[in-house]
């Protein structure tokens, strides 16, 4: 009789560790607001703070502040530097990035390829921080610009997760959104990111919406 306990025992087990396995999916919310610095000789620098919210937008996850710099080097081409800090769980975590981005406009459309490698190390102490974390990401996008005051985009972006000197796709993210200058240098952007793990016995799925509070000034 023990003999057919330890059977049952060992399926029900075997059940539970299986249900944990299974993929999951997510809706999560984010919510920002950025302000850009149009600086002269085609510099940029914008600043933004952005909440997560997740396990269906039920709970609070974290907070991220960012800083990025970016110079226009041509008519095509820019090139970008940018910090995050993140506060996520009760953990905080330093993250540094570098890009090239090139963009081509034919009437309405403006065509755009980005670069960006970068890392990312969590903060153990004041004085340590964790191992390193690098990502190589290449975004593919289309803005269509409706009108005058009008955009709507779309963007594909792997990010790639560096391992043993590979990189190797861990996710896809794919966006669409749309940006309304209410007033001048003022917008607001809505969008929906799909984002399906890859490579993985058991992906995750995040389906994410957020809005973005856009507020720009020109120094003359």
């Amino acid at each position: 009789m023990k003999k057919y306990y330890k059977i049952l025992l060992f399926l029900l087990v075997s059940s539970a560790i299986q249900a944990q396995k299974k993929s999951e999916v997510d809706f999560q919310t984010r919510p920002a607001i950025t302000l850009n610095l149009d600086l002269k000789k085609g510099w940029e620098v914008s600043t933004q703070y952005r909440a997560k919210f997740n396990q269906n937008s039920s709970n609070y996850r974290g907070s991220y502040l960012y800083l990025d710099v970016e110079k226009k080097l041509n008519k095509y081409l820019y090139a970008g530097v940018g910090y995050r800090f993140g506060l996520v769980g009760g953990e905080k975590f330093n993250r540094f990035s570098g890009s090239i981005e090139g963009k081509y406009k034919y009437k309405k459309l403006t065509f755009s390829l980005r670069e960006l490698y970068q890392t990312q190390q969590q903060i153990i102490s004041d004085d340590d921080e964790g191992t390193a974390e690098n990502y190589l990401r290449s975004r593919f996008g289309v803005k269509y610009s409706i009108s005058k005051r009008l955009d709507f985009s779309l963007s594909t972006e792997p990010f790639m997760h560096k391992k043993d000197g590979v990189f190797e796709t861990d996710f896809w993210r794919n966006r669409a959104g749309i940006t309304y200058e209410y007033m001048k240098r003022k917008s607001v952007n809505l969008f929906y990111i799909w984002q399906p793990d890859v490579n993985k016995k058991y992906p995750d799925t995040k389906n994410i919406v957020g809005i973005n509070f856009i507020f720009g000034i020109k120094v003359k």
